[in-house]
């Protein structure tokens, strides 16, 4: 089943709608498809760094903090699996904005913010149709909701926000933080910890604040630091 897009939106969506169908065809034992689908969703993702240059790497970074804290967690292995995926594509509905909004420098003003606040949504409408990513769908829908309900685009708060989008909600911010400033890696680690640590409560699930801690301070995470991201920007009044 695939999803109808306006090419004029952005011609590469019409190339990543044609590879998760092919994806989606595949018939395959559950274990050979697992890694047949991360293989190829990673190949997505690559569409979606030269779509998105600003963004190079996000989706693959987000992934591997993502998957980190799941394990630390004691999720299953389908679940690490969907975490994976959301994490990967998590950014897709970004390619449904014009492209004088992806690149505008500086904080958006509310409109563009409003128009920015679909993008999760949006980016699972775009995802839903297939089905091994109906799952990631929602994960997607909701990773920016926020733990006191004041997030998009559904206002959920609290445990009624699912797991796996709080999980992505978390790496997803712990990578896009701009701190490229700071040269040490772990510096930057111990940065981008303490400014999720703040708003622990607030925007994140403080229990995977926690465990985020804990997960710094016993293993390394693979990939480069942190990378911009032009919309963690509140809209300017």
């Amino acid at each position: 089943m695939s999803v109808v897009i306006s090419q004029s939106i952005h011609p590469v969506l019409a190339k990543i709608q044609d590879l998760l169908s092919k994806i989606d065809g595949l018939q395959l034992p559950i274990d050979y498809r697992w890694n047949v689908e991360n293989i190829l969703v990673r190949q997505v993702t690559r569409e979606l760094d030269q779509a998105l240059p600003s963004q190079h790497g996000h989706g693959r970074r987000t992934a591997s903090m993502a998957v980190a804290i799941g394990k630390r967690l004691g999720l299953s292995a389908d679940i690490l699996h969907t975490l994976r995926l959301s994490s990967l594509l998590h950014d897709i509905g970004l390619l449904t904005l014009p492209p004088s909004l992806l690149s505008k420098p500086g904080p958006l003003n509310s409109h563009e913010y409003i128009a920015v606040q679909c993008h999760s949504r949006v980016g699972a409408e775009l995802l839903a149709p297939f089905h091994f990513l109906k799952d990631a769908a929602v994960f997607i829908a909701h990773h920016h909701e926020r733990w006191d309900g004041t997030g998009y685009p559904y206002g959920l708060r609290g445990a009624f926000i699912p797991l796996g989008a709080r999980i992505l909600s978390v790496a997803d911010a712990f990578d896009a933080i701009d701190i490229s400033a700071i040269e040490l890696q772990e510096k930057r680690k111990q940065v981008a910890y303490r400014i999720l640590r703040a708003a622990a409560g607030t925007q994140f699930d403080p229990d995977l604040i926690k465990h985020l801690y804990s997960l710094l301070h016993s293993s390394p995470i693979r990939g480069e630091g942190a990378s911009p991201h032009p919309f963690l920007s509140q809209p300017t009044r």
